[in-house]
């Protein structure tokens, strides 16, 4: 009796060295699987953020392409204003009151 006993627990203890030598190997399989994940995730978050950057930049590009213009076309309606503002002071000065 007291051999099977000792035999069972050998087997028993056997059966859990396996079972965790299992669970061990499982683990770091699951670790390094969750690594390259999480890198490739990463890896892609970077190409996004450069891509969205990059367009943000063409976008901001464009935009003082067209503040610019917009500037132009004020100082040019300033001048002729400007002009305009001579002439009708040049003119009332000419005429007699």
């Amino acid at each position: 009796m007291d051999q099977a006993i000792i035999a069972l627990l050998g087997v028993i203890i056997t059966l859990m060295l396996y079972l965790d030598r299992g669970r061990r190997a499982d683990i770091a399989q699951l670790r390094q699987e969750t690594q390259s994940g999480l890198a490739q995730m990463g890896e892609r978050l970077d190409n996004g953020l450069n891509q969205t950057r990059e367009e943000m930049q063409r976008g901001f590009a464009y935009l003082h392409k067209r503040i610019d213009k917009l500037t132009e076309a004020v100082l040019d309606l300033a001048r002729r204003v400007g002009r305009l503002e001579g002439r009708a002071e040049a003119t009332s000065a000419q005429t007699p009151q």
